[in-house]
């Protein structure tokens, strides 16, 4: 799953990284950004590519009562009530800098950060949807998907948050019949391209939110799968 992440790239980057044609917002760094806070999205609407705050945790435009969804299994949200008209015509990029996830260690919830390497351009695959309360009120909501952990996060968790680069990231947001099959799109990032640490067990307080929450205390290195001898090697990225 994903329940924490970290933007604190600047706001040119994620403008021309992602091509974004129109923003209205001013983007900080955040440090310890958790469920129910509004976050920066980048959608593409009749062409135009915009960067807008939508709130963490998707309500489908049906719902009679909000039940916030912050994540969504890519295995299954095509066809999931809750997500499957978002997966066809309200897909979305959340950028981010990384995210966390917490282990156990000694019976204790440990978080590790989580980050590409290179520090290249990042974002996740999401979903949105619109939701208007029975007073009128309209908010537009997200949430973030999610596939089977690579070999580094699986000593962590066994879930892990869909990765884009700015170019699957275009594939993504394309909804043209021509476009990529999005699906395609919903795979483990390569774990040689990630690196993860230990970090402090105060970013479970989501008022934690400043430059210490990255301070890293332990490197955490990708784990080896053991395969027997006439088990074949395959890969996600096969």
């Amino acid at each position: 799953m994903c329940g924490r992440f970290v933007m604190t790239d600047s706001e040119e980057k994620v403008m021309r990284s992602f091509e974004i044609q129109q923003s209205e917002l001013v983007l900080e760094p955040r440090y310890n950004i958790c469920p129910a806070q509004d976050i920066p999205v980048i959608v593409q609407q009749n062409g135009l590519r915009s960067l807008e705050m939508y709130q963490w945790g998707l309500i489908p435009f049906w719902a009679k009562e909000p039940n916030p969804m912050i994540n969504a299994r890519a295995e299954t949200a095509p066809e999931k009530p809750s997500f499957r008209q978002a997966f066809r015509k309200k897909r979305c990029l959340i950028p981010t800098s990384g995210f966390y996830e917490w282990g156990k260690e000694d019976g204790l919830k440990q978080p590790y950060f989580i980050r590409l390497k290179d520090e290249s351009p990042m974002a996740f695959a999401g979903l949105w949807d619109e939701w208007r309360s029975s007073d009128g009120e309209l908010r537009r909501t997200c949430a973030i998907l999610t596939v089977a952990a690579n070999s580094l996060m699986q000593s962590i968790h066994h879930r892990m948050p869909v990765i884009l680069s700015p170019a699957s990231g275009s594939m993504w947001l394309d909804l043209s019949a021509t476009g990529t099959a999005p699906e395609k799109l919903l795979l483990p990032f390569p774990a040689d391209k990630m690196e993860a640490w230990k970090v402090s067990r105060q970013v479970s307080v989501p008022t934690f939110d400043n430059p210490d929450c990255l301070k890293k205390l332990e490197v955490i290195e990708p784990v080896e799968k053991k395969f027997k001898p006439h088990e074949a090697q395959s890969s996600f990225f096969d």
